[in-house]
């Protein structure tokens, strides 16, 4: 993408009679009835498309920030409300690069070890005490099927998802 201004041959504070007059100017002499040359239909799309968003104010305060900020390539959102352009700040998340990825520290990956085998510990004692519990003296109260119940789902999800954490690491 061209700069606007430079395609009028303007500056950036210029004002919007200026503008009117440096597109007339060029309209004249690049407008297809007008120039069969090569590539005049190009051209005057150019500075048509450039006095379409300079001569209107908040198209032409979005350029200008956009501009400012060096991301003419890219697509700034902007929704008018109290911010003003001139107060405008874009917010830089870190965002992790498409081929790179973040590997965990070694106090993380420990950590998250020790969490995986307490929660298969928890679900593995929960099956076993319900089996205890269906095939032992009976306690009142005490259903030893959702025991069993429990720790089968609980112990099957979490491998599930350990399992699919890990592909998803590596």
């Amino acid at each position: 993408m061209s700069n606007y201004y430079s395609i009028l041959g303007l500056r950036p504070g210029a004002s919007p009679e200026s503008i009117r007059q440096a597109f007339r100017m060029r309209a004249k002499r690049l407008h297809p009835d007008v120039n069969s040359g090569k590539g005049a239909s190009g051209d005057f799309q150019k500075i048509n498309e450039a006095y379409q968003v300079l001569r209107d104010p908040q198209r032409r305060r979005m350029y200008d920030l956009r501009l400012r900020q060096g991301s003419l390539g890219k697509k700034v959102y902007y929704r008018p409300g109290r911010t003003s352009a001139a107060t405008y700040r874009p917010v830089y998340r870190p965002v992790a690069r498409p081929g790179s990825k973040a590997r965990p520290s070694r106090l993380e990956r420990i950590f998250d070890h020790f969490l995986f085998f307490s929660m298969l510990l928890t679900g593995i004692s929960a099956l076993f005490a319900g089996i205890y519990r269906s095939f032992g003296e009976p306690v009142e109260g005490v259903n030893p099927a959702l025991g069993i119940l429990f720790g089968v789902v609980f112990t099957g999800l979490l491998i599930i998802v350990w399992d699919k954490k890990r592909r998803l690491e590596s």
